[in-house]
């Protein structure tokens, strides 16, 4: 039967359940969760609409609707429960919600940050104690000289008008009674002149001011947040002049939540808790700093750069070539202000857990197989964890690999094809020859390339060079290139390609080239044997004359 047809008899029904159970027993009984988006108000109580939605399906038709076959937004649970005579509303954003929602435009110097900056003084000025609702006069001259320091803006009264007006849409402001006020043509905000004459009062809402005042963590939570996304680096004397110093000083950054090392069971877990965008792997809690999530499961194919702990995480977007869109363009924003991020990670059967902050040093774009099978182009964004947002607890390399990077794309898919890589997609009328040499030839010149860099950072010496890798499975057709293998898998990966490790013999971090002549491909057995192998040195000596003969062959 359709599930739409529930009744308001077996909405009651589902009702009076809940009441005899309680919301937990009542919850777990039926495997919802709490609801995050609608609540259900009957008689004077709040309920979790999706499951009384779910539960009512049972009392009508002898079934309980389960979480994953109906929605519990407009399209479903709210249509049907409103349509039944019942009020569904959407619980009120949390102050640190409405805050992390702000949204300044993009101007051509970078982010327009009035608002945040109206922000950060009405902080200081609730946890100082100050009125809750000032005069324009008094807040123009507090915010003027703020926004002239730290915004750049030219003439810091006239840019105060705006976020004094503008924060009122974003629910977090309040202005006196305005009809003697001379608006803009446009009609949106008062002209200044108007507002020096009347010199109306504003201030944050006296919920919000409340808060402020009776629980600091909360403000020192909101105005870390606002600097992180719009003051960063934090600026010399930035505390002092917003009066936030007594607050954050010397510990801004202890303020954000969550904190390291919390865990999760699921990413559901992680949203009902902080809030932000649910589903998307590259996206904001709800105090609007960015995080980004790998999970060992899949579908993205996350990795680490050998030999160190820096993170290579694919771009957002599971089939098709990968755009600067969406979770893509938050990342680009990031890595131009060398703003940190959260890193959250879920090893195989394990939980979720914000494991690291982590600042992009480099952008490159590789091929990869998408979701549908499908090569195409997807970013490789390398992340250097860091121990907080605070810079002055990085290590020199994450340092010096921000000062080296321009926020360029290093566009890796010139230099060798999905077919280089993948059997099917290979180009016929190219031999294997032909292909190494050409393979080779790049690797060559992006070692040269890499060798003029007079001060290469942690990312150069040791990201791998594709190209490279690519050449050596060409010149292996498939097979381990050990002479001393013993046989090795026939079946390939889920992209296509041989199961082989590509191992440089030389590693990297004790000066190996990262050249196929350096390269040998290598079964998981015999991988093993180079590492870990009572005879592995005598092995890697094998191995290496091997690569340099097969190099040599291959080349003619």
């Amino acid at each position: 039967m359709a599930p739409a047809e529930i009744t308001r008899e077996g909405i009651l029904q589902a009702i009076a359940e809940h009441d005899r159970l309680g919301r937990e027993t009542f919850l777990d009984t039926y495997g919802f969760r709490a609801a995050a988006s609608y609540l259900l108000v009957h008689e004077g109580r709040e309920y979790d609409s999706k499951a009384i939605a779910g539960v009512a399906h049972l009392y009508d038709f002898g079934e309980p609707l389960k979480p994953s076959q109906f929605s519990g937004g407009l399209k479903h649970a709210v249509a049907w429960l409103r349509r039944e005579g019942f009020t569904v509303v959407e619980p009120p954003k949390t102050f640190l919600r409405r805050v992390g929602d702000v949204r300044p435009a993009r101007r051509a110097g970078g982010r327009a940050v009035h608002r945040p900056a109206l922000l950060l003084w009405a902080i200081g000025q609730a946890v100082a104690g100050a009125p809750r609702m000032q005069p324009w006069s008094t807040t123009r001259d507090g915010l003027a000289p703020l926004l002239e320091k730290y915004a750049k803006i030219e003439d810091g009264k006239e840019g105060a008008m705006y976020p004094f007006w503008a924060l009122v849409n974003d629910d977090l402001w309040t202005v006196d009674p305005v009809q003697d006020l001379t608006l803009t043509s446009r009609g949106r905000r008062p002209t200044l002149d108007s507002l020096n004459r009347v010199d109306r009062s504003g201030g944050l809402l006296e919920d919000d001011y409340e808060l402020l005042r009776l629980q600091p963590q909360v403000a020192a939570a909101a105005a870390a947040g606002l600097i992180l996304r719009y003051f960063y680096p934090l600026p010399t004397g930035l505390l002092e002049d917003f009066g936030l110093h007594d607050l954050l000083a010397g510990r801004w950054a202890d303020a954000l939540r969550p904190q390291l090392g919390e865990s999760f069971k699921d990413r559901d877990a992680i949203w009902r808790t902080y809030g932000g965008q649910k589903m998307a792997g590259i996206g904001c809690l709800a105090d609007g700093i960015l995080s980004v999530f790998s999970d060992d499961k899949g579908p993205y194919a996350d990795g680490r750069l050998p030999d160190t702990d820096w993170i290579a995480y694919v771009g957002d977007g599971l089939s098709g070539d990968q755009r600067i869109t969406d979770g893509n363009e938050l990342m680009a924003e990031y890595q131009t202000a060398g703003r940190p991020l959260r890193y959250w990670h879920k090893p195989f059967q394990k939980q979720f857990s914000f494991e690291t902050w982590a600042v992009i040093v480099q952008r490159r774009l590789r091929w990869g197989v998408g979701a549908n099978g499908q090569w195409r182009r997807e970013f490789l964004w390398i992340l250097a964890p860091v121990p907080s947002p605070e810079r002055e607890s990085w290590t020199q390399d994450v340092l010096e690999a921000l000062e080296a990077d321009t926020a360029e794309l290093y566009d890796d898919t010139v230099s060798y094809r999905p077919g280089d890589l993948d059997p099917e997609a290979r180009d016929t009328t190219e031999t294997d020859e032909d292909a190494y040499k050409r393979l080779a030839k790049a690797a060559e010149a992006n070692s040269k390339r890499r060798e003029q860099n007079k001060k290469p950072s942690l990312v150069d010496r040791f990201i791998r060079d594709p190209s490279a890798r690519a050449a050596v499975i060409r010149r292996s057709g498939g097979n381990c290139e050990s002479p001393q293998c013993a046989g090795h898998p026939k079946e390939r990966t889920t992209a296509g390609e041989p199961i082989l490790q590509v191992d440089h013999v030389q590693d990297l971090a004790k000066g190996g080239a990262d050249l196929p002549s350096n390269m040998i491909a290598l079964c998981p057995n015999c991988h093993a044997l180079k590492t870990y192998g009572a005879n592995r040195d005598k092995l890697r000596r094998v191995l290496a004359a091997t690569a340099r003969r097969l190099h040599a062959e291959a080349l003619g």
